[in-house]
């Protein structure tokens, strides 16, 4: 069983509190299922020293809820959007509906959750369809469109295996090369272009774990759902930072903790057999 999101929102603050952390990301699964989220988001955001609450979701419960995280103090959101084909969209989300999607991403600008970003997964099978569609779409709705690696996670290797398409190869088949405008960036994983497709500008960004490892530069760190800190993504040693807490384990907590994020080092490879819905992926 998951702890309760109020246990978890104690969790973050001591890691504000401790390891400095200033800016907080909702990740998945999917978050805007979990019952609570709205007051979740208030509680991270009352911490002193958070200077930005954002979260990534699949969009679909966003137009119901955008207003009242804005108002409980979410900054942002990236929306998880692969394909604009309503038919290709329902398969790859098993039976999602493509416009509620939309509506949610509306809803998001609406009330003020700027700057909304599509995180798009690129596919061998269809990026050629999938990719000058998002762009125009990115365009047409001043977003930021952010394209990224399929990376060989849990039960979904295989299907990576033959999936798997270089953010360098999409660029060349669609002929962006040479129309690639470097642009401001503000930190993070992706690389961030502006790009000039058929005439319409985008801000794009390409997130390349497999052919363009940001390992270096990487200063981020996660608590999955069940409280543990992890280094990665890839990282197969979790620190049950939650557990400890709950333990009322204070003494030497953040010793431990020091030398477990002192042993961080770049995976080997992005692979893992764990999904990232588990890992907060």
């Amino acid at each position: 069983m998951l702890p309760p999101l109020s246990q978890l929102a104690t969790a973050a603050g001591w890691v504000v509190r401790h390891l400095g952390a200033t800016r907080l990301k909702i990740t998945g699964g999917e978050p805007l299922l979990r019952r609570g989220l709205v007051e979740f988001v208030r509680e991270l955001s009352r911490h002193p020293g958070v200077e930005e609450v954002s979260m990534t979701t699949n969009g679909t419960r966003l137009e119901a809820l955008a207003q009242g995280l804005a108002n409980a103090g979410l900054s942002r959101v990236n929306v998880s959007l692969d394909t604009l084909d309503p038919i290709r969209f329902r398969e790859l989300t098993r039976g999602g509906a493509l416009e509620t999607v939309l509506a949610g991403i509306g809803a998001a600008k609406e009330a003020g959750l700027e700057p909304v970003k599509l995180n798009a997964v690129l596919r061998r099978s269809s990026f050629e369809r999938d990719v000058p569609d998002l762009l125009a779409f990115a365009a047409e709705n001043d977003v930021e469109i952010r394209f990224i690696e399929l990376m060989r996670t849990g039960p979904a290797a295989a299907f990576a295996e033959r999936e798997f398409v270089s953010s360098r190869e999409v660029r060349e088949r669609l002929g962006l090369v040479g129309a690639l405008e470097r642009a401001a960036s503000a930190g993070g994983p992706a690389r961030r272009l502006r790009v000039r497709f058929r005439g319409v500008e985008s801000r794009t960004g390409w997130i390349e774990p497999v052919s363009h490892s940001f390992c270096t530069g990487c200063r981020r760190l996660r608590l999955d759902a069940r409280g543990c800190l992890r280094r990665c993504l890839m990282d197969p040693e979790p620190f049950p930072l939650l557990e400890r807490l709950n333990g009322g384990e204070d003494g030497g907590l953040e010793e431990d903790v020091d030398r477990f994020l002192r042993r961080k080092r770049s995976p080997l490879s992005f692979e893992t057999p764990r999904s990232m819905a588990a890992i907060g992926g």
